[in-house]
């Protein structure tokens, strides 16, 4: 048994994907790639006002005054071709993409059909239609011994049916052809495709089925139309099995919009966003994969894209979460030109699961954690929040943020010998400026807030120096002190002179 997924007027639903309301007027498709620019397909209601495949964009809109004309997209229907696919193979291993907006699979291997009846058949294609509606795709699904009575199936449904292969057309949804032979006899001979010239031909023989051709028989009918009649039979025969080309699984999961006119507002390109993610997380759906990351990338009018990336905490596929990360993020995002468009693409992952200790909790929510941290770097501006993590060098008080990662808590710092134990020095920040009587360079007295008086012990100096190939150069001398009435301090003279940087509780 095969089944076979068909998109009819496929590039027209790939542009107007998640436009539904689009389809109750009058829309035509051009391809901007053609000189001079064509219409290549039409909503019904475009159709119903005489706009045709083959018409100018020009011609069209004298038919019709109200029409909207749109831009083919290479790159929804892309994105279209690998949401099917992904679809397609949570129902079937083999998958082959027989032509645009036609998908053949294998259900050969699938021991729930084995022996199914025709009802069980219906229902199974029934779920598979669901689930491409849920990703705003409207196919018909045919199914038959072979593939190419599969795909009469899905792009015929009733033989001889109105208006068969359009999107609103009368179509079951659903075609089961077990019975093959009558069924085939009774399409019209238009099913096969053939030429303008061959077709005018069978019409002037009377020709109008497929059941009529084969009576004429293949030799006779190839001695008079050629080769083309050879085409022709291979297209009406649904007894033999082909083999399939195995489509590879695609791994890209992303969603992709081009807007008519440049938007300056955060409304409009979190409405997108919130589709994408629900789009995004039903592909994800059915492989048990959630989100582990994700990439947006605004389109700016002036041409420079503006790319953001971030990474999910606690890894999920629940769409309110991830949409509340991007929501808090772009509240302090600022462009410097409108937006055109966005591509959101998401990298998945495997939930996390994991075995606590008895007395070891995790965060309660990580991703709201997560949300928190993100505001207040909104607040406080960029790498502002964090955990401060030393850098490597001899200056005092350099450090750099760091995300806080509750995974992977830092490995506990083995205990010091006592004769190793750090000395009880209280950093003072800020450090507060002293005035310093030196001697040779040496302090003799210091007159601070802190501390104050004639030093008894002077230790030093001791001097470090850094960065003196950039900008950020300093150099201080550092001296260990104590006064004549106990106090220990610790003094630094650098460029801002003197200061007393620690004491000695």
């Amino acid at each position: 048994m095969f089944a076979v997924i068909f998109l009819p007027e496929f590039p027209l639903q790939a542009a107007l994907r998640g436009c539904a309301e689009l389809w109750a007027v009058p829309v035509a498709l051009v391809d901007p790639d053609r000189t001079p620019v064509r219409v290549c397909a039409a909503t019904a209601t475009a159709r119903a006002q005489g706009i045709t495949p083959g018409l100018t964009s020009t011609q069209a809109q004298a038919r019709c005054g109200a029409v909207q004309i749109r831009p083919r997209s290479v790159e929804r229907e892309t994105v279209a071709e690998e949401a099917v696919a992904q679809c397609a193979f949570a129902f079937s291993p083999t998958i082959e993409a027989t032509a645009p907006g036609c998908w053949t699979l294998d259900l050969r291997a699938l021991a729930a059909l084995k022996g199914a009846d025709e009802g069980a058949l219906r229902q199974w294609g029934e779920r598979l239609r669901a689930a491409l509606r849920g990703l705003e795709l409207h196919a018909q699904l045919g199914l038959g011994l072979t593939p190419n009575l599969a795909r009469h199936a899905a792009r015929w449904g009733t033989p001889g049916g109105p208006g068969a292969g359009v999107v609103g057309c009368v179509h079951p949804g659903v075609q089961v052809v077990l019975d093959s032979t009558a069924w085939v006899a009774a399409l019209p001979v238009t099913v096969l495709e053939p030429s303008p010239a061959v077709a005018s031909i069978l019409e002037m023989w009377g020709v109008r089925t497929v059941g009529e051709l084969r009576k004429l028989g293949l030799a006779a009918v190839a001695d008079r139309l050629g080769l083309e009649a050879l085409g022709l039979f291979a297209a009406a025969e649904v007894t033999s099995t082909r083999p399939l080309r195995p489509l590879k699984p695609v791994e890209r999961y992303a969603e992709a919009h081009e807007f008519e006119e440049p938007v300056d507002t955060l409304e409009s390109v979190l409405f997108l966003l919130r589709r994408f993610l629900d789009q995004l997380v039903r592909r994800l759906a059915p492989t048990g994969l959630v989100v582990g990351g994700m990439r947006l990338e605004l389109r700016l009018e002036s041409g420079d894209p503006l790319v953001r990336h971030l990474n999910v905490p606690e890894p999920t596929r629940d769409a309110d979460v991830l949409f509340r990360m991007w929501h808090t993020h772009l509240e302090s995002v600022r462009t410097d030109a409108a937006v055109t468009g966005l591509a959101l693409t998401v990298q998945p992952g495997r939930a996390v699961v994991r075995q606590f200790q008895l007395f070891q909790a995790g965060l309660r929510d990580p991703s709201q954690w997560q949300e928190t941290l993100g505001r207040l770097e909104a607040l406080l501006g960029p790498g502002r929040v964090g955990t401060p993590v030393r850098v490597s060098g001899h200056q005092r008080d350099a450090f750099r943020l760091e995300r806080p990662d509750f995974d992977q808590p830092p490995a506990p710092t083995p205990p010091r010998p006592a004769l190793l134990q750090p000395v009880p020095w209280r950093r003072l920040r800020p450090a507060p400026t002293a005035q310093v009587d030196t001697n040779g360079g040496a302090p003799l007295a210091v007159r601070c807030a802190v501390v104050a008086g004639r030093l008894k012990i002077t230790l030093g100096p001791w001097r470090a120096s850094g960065q003196w190939w950039d900008a950020g150069a300093w150099a201080r001398e550092d001296w260990a002190v104590e006064t004549a009435a106990g106090a220990a301090a610790r003094l630094s003279l650098s460029a801002a002179g003197w200061q007393v940087t620690d004491v000695l509780d």
